[in-house]
Parts: C-alpha cells; sequence; structure tokens
C-alpha cells in the first residue's frame, strides 16, 4: 500500500511539474497590445531556432540606437513606455519580441536566459548591418530578465556604449522567486520544486553556473552600467542592488520611489539620469547611489 502511494505521488508530481512547465513557465505568442505612436518599420531577424520580429523607429538626427529589451512573458508592447522620450531626444530605437515571446517565435519548447542573450546579440548583429542605423553608439535598456541578459552580453560583447536596467535580478534564486509568483504554491518546499526544475530544464542552472557566474558577470561589465530600481518593487525586492553597489563595476545605482514592478520610468527624475549617464559615458562618474 506505501508503496502505491508512493508512485501514485510521483505521477502527481511529474504531472503538475509538466503542467508548470507547459502552461505557466512557457511563454505563449501574443498579439500586439499597443504600438508606437511615431511611425516605425516592422522587422524580422531570421535565426535557426526561430524568427525574432519587432519594431524600428527612426528619429531625424540618429545620435545613436537604443535596444529595448522587455522581461519574462512580457512583450514588445510593454517596452513602449520608454520610447517617445528617446525618440524626441534624437534617437533611434528598436523593441524586439525575444524568442519565444510575443510574435517572435522559437522551434524549441523552452525559452531561458540565454534565448534572451541570443535575442540581444542578434539584434546587435542587425543593427551593425543596417547603414541607416547609427551602430557606432548603440545603447541597451533592458527591463527585469531583459536586464540581466543585457548585463551577460554586456560582459563580453564590446559594441554596447552604455547599459541601462530596470528592476534587474541579480541572482537564481531572485529570478526563481519572481517566476513563483506564477504558481500558486508555498515558494518553500513546493514553488522552489517547480522553479528549480524549470530552470533546469531551460539550461539556466547549468548555464550559468558553468560559463556565465552572475557574481562574475556584474564586476565585469565592459560599457558603463547603469541600475534603477524601485525602493516598492516587491517582485524584484530592492535588495538586489546589494551586490551592484557592494561588488560589481556598475557605474552608478538608482533608487526611486515608485509602486510595482514596471513603474520606474514613472520618476520624474528617471530620463534626466538616463541622458546625464549617457552624457558622462565615457568619463568616470563612480559608484553613485541615488
Amino acid at each position: 500500500m506505501e508503496y502505491l502511494i508512493f508512485i501514485a505521488f510521483i505521477v502527481i508530481i511529474l504531472f503538475l511539474r509538466s503542467y508548470i512547465i507547459r502552461f505557466i513557465f512557457t511563454p505563449k505568442l501574443k498579439e500586439d497590445k499597443k504600438y508606437p505612436n511615431s511611425t516605425y518599420e516592422n522587422i524580422e531577424i531570421e535565426l535557426g531556432i526561430g524568427t525574432i520580429r519587432g519594431w524600428l523607429i527612426k528619429s531625424e538626427k540618429a545620435r545613436g540606437c537604443f535596444l529595448l529589451v522587455h522581461g519574462w512573458s512580457s512583450t514588445k508592447s510593454d517596452m513602449l513606455r520608454y520610447v517617445d522620450p528617446l525618440v524626441a531626444s534624437d534617437y533611434d530605437v528598436i523593441i524586439v519580441d525575444v524568442l519565444g515571446h510575443g510574435q517572435s517565435d522559437l522551434i524549441q519548447k523552452q525559452v531561458s536566459i540565454e534565448t534572451f542573450v541570443q535575442s540581444i546579440t542578434t539584434t546587435i548583429d542587425y543593427v551593425g548591418e543596417r547603414p541607416d542605423i547609427n551602430s557606432r553608439a548603440i545603447y541597451v535598456l533592458g527591463h527585469s530578465m531583459g536586464g540581466i541578459a543585457a548585463s551577460i552580453v554586456n560582459s563580453t560583447d564590446s559594441r554596447l556604449q552604455a547599459l541601462i536596467t530596470d528592476s534587474m535580478p541579480t541572482s537564481l534564486n531572485s529570478i526563481g522567486k519572481s517566476m513563483a509568483e506564477n504558481v500558486k504554491l508555498p515558494y518553500i518546499p513546493f514553488g522552489w520544486l517547480f522553479i528549480s526544475w524549470f530552470l533546469l530544464r531551460g539550461g539556466v542552472f547549468l548555464k550559468a553556473r558553468r560559463e556565465w557566474h552572475l557574481e562574475k558577470i556584474l564586476k565585469n561589465q565592459k560599457s558603463p552600467a547603469l541600475a534603477i530600481h524601485s525602493i516598492l518593487d516587491k517582485k524584484v525586492p530592492i535588495s538586489n542592488v546589494d551586490v551592484l553597489l557592494s561588488d560589481s563595476n556598475f557605474k552608478q545605482v538608482i533608487k526611486v520611489v515608485t509602486k510595482g514592478h514596471h513603474n520606474c520610468v514613472k520618476d520624474k527624475y528617471f530620463w534626466n539620469n538616463v541622458f546625464q549617464f549617457i552624457a558622462n559615458s565615457e568619463g568616470d562618474i563612480g559608484n553613485e547611489v541615488y
């Protein structure tokens, strides 16, 4: 009898795990909810593992190009909140749906941090191939998971002029807890059981621990990096910036007071801080906190 109960328990665990991975942690392709206010060009970038789709919004002077990278289970529509001030300041803007999100398809079933990284590097390649885009000044603004993926890129790729992260998790534990909100189970012990399997299945743990080493990545940013984080963010708590202050080479960390995980941009000094950082990105502004 005990043996049958054990077998039944294992079957239930495997079923729940499969359901959670397939229907909760694998983002579904979504229609665009909103569109840019300015004239835009639809772009497609073909890869062997899928197609990246996005928008290019051109400015008049093209003093540089901003690549906007959304977070987990979000889409390019969610990044429109950053576009207008950048275009008004004469930056071209590219927003893409990361592979497996929004309108960007992915042949493999599981998305991971690696597919975020691939989407960023491939889009940077695309910018370099377009003579009408200023590829000499490429900036990346990444939200949440898009921020940590952009930090991974910035640790090895010298083509970025500067990196800005918004509400970025800084550890695998933070990433796991953030995703656990999609599972209506206590994080300890049940949530972590499913989350850890998800991360392993997507190659996140193995890749991050074997090759990326997040703690080293944050200390080895090639181009100047700015982190902005709200002290009221409950999804990715403000404690995530502690490592950026104590053990990273991020040039600047700015704490703001805005509610939620997606509202740092509503801080009245957000764009002043971003553009001032860009203006100083070639100088040494040291580790600062605001």
